[in-house]
């Protein structure tokens, strides 16, 4: 019974719960790591997983972690789980929506105008294009 009262005795509250696999040192390591990103950890990849990460861990302290629990500790290091958002490489945007909006108030009106008095019917057709930049994924990023 004596051990079960001892923070009532004076001794040190030891905590409870599982204690962390790694240390605060390799927390700010593995934090660097994160941030020069996985390429230069030696991934064929630009975006960081779970399952990239826990390879690292794996790595370079030998530790190893449940995938689902990863998530936990990435967000306690100041981690997010963020997409990546397209950024248009326009550098004229103001000519391109001046140039929008007369298409859309002025073009388009004239155009349906002449086909309704016409009597004729207008088509559209829309090209194929290929994007060079690649598909948006999901990565682990810090906040």
């Amino acid at each position: 019974m004596y051990k079960g009262i001892a923070w009532l005795t004076g001794f040190p509250y030891k905590g409870r719960g599982r204690k962390d696999k790694l240390t605060q040192e390799q927390r700010q390591e593995l934090i660097k790591l994160m941030k020069v990103g996985p390429e230069a950890n030696g991934f064929h990849c630009g975006v960081w997983n779970s399952a990239m990460i826990a390879e690292i861990i794996w790595l370079k302290f030998e530790v190893r972690y449940n995938l689902n629990y990863l998530s936990s500790l990435l967000k306690k290091l100041g981690f997010s789980y963020q997409k990546a958002r397209f950024i248009s490489d326009r550098q004229e945007e103001e000519k391109y929506r001046a140039a929008r909006k007369e298409w859309l108030e002025k073009t388009l009106p004239g155009i349906l105008d002449k086909a309704k008095a016409e009597n004729s019917v207008v088509l559209f057709g829309d090209e194929v294009s290929f994007a060079m930049w690649g598909s948006l994924s999901r990565t682990w990023g810090h906040r």
